[in-house]
């Protein structure tokens, strides 16, 4: 159980990382905890193929929605996905290694593994396959220089807002005090979801005044050629090409002439 508890940590995590969803260490450590009871079924009789394969797929979705809680159907598939492909990708170097190496102190059954190695071996070999991989995936995304594109909505009140949005893994833009991403979008473009608090205090010139408006939160950006400090505030609801987000995420309003091309937004790779 502490081997797979380690291997569920760390699987978990990738799961995360990759699909750039939130979750705290608990969460992590309840996923890969429930994964751990579920190794048990190496005690379990020789299953048939039908059956491993029912119980392979329940423990996934149990694990998955231990860790990540209750998801909207498209994500939760998202993130089991990801998670199947993680666990299929590392059962499949254990069984390469297993046909070539046969090493005695391995064992496979009823699709779950069992490693008779040291702890700290254990430890440290599953750390540097972690490291590994997201200094990999980390320079995959940095060679990646396609723009790539999404349909953004951000409803406020009764009104919303949709357009064309560019995914940009290079911003880091968060809102000071809760950390959560932050969407930059022209102020004309965002006419009609700005709360009033905002236009007051762009109307407003005299310094006391302004200290007397609440609900504005600032973020400070840096870019080419440029620096400053944007308004923004707490959308009600946004949705990626149709699909809600789970997070609290920040609308900034920058001027017209920051954002050019196509598209009339910038979204962080952090949201999706």
């Amino acid at each position: 159980m502490c081997v797979n508890l380690i291997i569920n940590y760390l699987l978990l995590s990738a799961v995360g990382f990759y699909t750039h969803t939130k979750i705290s260490i608990g969460r992590l450590l309840l996923g890969a905890a429930v994964g751990a009871l579920c190794s048990l079924s190496i005690l379990l009789p020789k299953l048939s193929f039908l059956t491993d394969t029912a119980l392979k797929l329940a423990v996934g979705t149990v694990t998955v929605t231990a860790a990540y809680g209750k998801k909207p159907l498209k994500a939760f598939l998202r993130l089991y996905a990801v998670f199947l492909t993680a666990t299929f990708f590392f059962c499949g170097i254990i069984i390469a290694l297993w046909y070539i190496f046969t090493p005695k102190n391995l064992i496979i059954k009823n699709s779950v593994i069992y490693l008779n190695i040291s702890s700290l071996s254990l430890i440290l070999y599953s750390v540097i396959c972690y490291i590994l991989f997201k200094v990999i995936y980390t320079l995959a995304g940095r060679l990646d220089t396609k723009e790539t594109v999404c349909i953004l909505t951000v409803k406020q009140g009764f009104n919303a807002v949709r357009v064309k949005a560019l995914i940009d893994t290079g911003s880091s833009l968060k809102e000071p005090f809760s950390q959560s991403p932050v969407i930059v979008m022209p102020k004309t473009i965002a006419a009609s979801i700005t709360p009033k608090e905002i236009e007051e205090y762009e109307c407003v010139t005299t310094l006391r005044y302004r200290e007397r408006i609440n609900n504005i939160r600032f973020v400070p950006f840096t870019a080419v050629g440029c620096s400053g400090i944007l308004p923004c505030f707490c959308a009600d609801e946004i949705l990626i090409n149709d699909c809600p987000c789970d997070k609290s995420v920040y609308i900034a309003l920058c001027n017209d002439e920051y954002i050019k091309g196509d598209c009339q937004a910038i979204v962080p790779c952090d949201i999706l």
